[in-house]
């Protein structure tokens, strides 16, 4: 099976390309963008957490890590992602908080 990987220029664009599709639900479902965007943004951001295993002392991560290297790293690259995909989110956070 060959592996699939995008780089991190394609993951930034599925990130702009999410932020497009849920402005466009805003605008269906009459709601509000920024809270959307900030629910999303959380969202990710715990996931991110959680995957790479921060809420865990030091003791379980070296156990976790030195029990299955292999699944830690995936877990951490799958971190790494979904943090690349969440930046674009920061920003349009960033950029409404400095417009309001």
């Amino acid at each position: 099976m060959k592996k699939f990987s995008l780089s991190n220029y394609q993951l930034l664009a599925i990130s702009v390309v999410a932020i497009g599709v849920l402005y466009l639900i805003s605008l269906i479902i009459h709601s509000d963008f920024n809270t959307i965007i900030w629910y999303a943004s959380i969202a990710l951001t715990v996931l991110a957490i959680i995957l790479s295993g921060a809420l865990i002392s030091g003791d379980r991560q070296r156990g976790n890590y030195h029990s299955n290297p292999k699944d830690t790293k995936r877990a951490l690259n799958y971190s790494q992602i979904i943090l690349i995909i969440a930046i674009p989110f920061y920003l349009v956070l960033l950029v409404q908080y400095f417009i309001n």
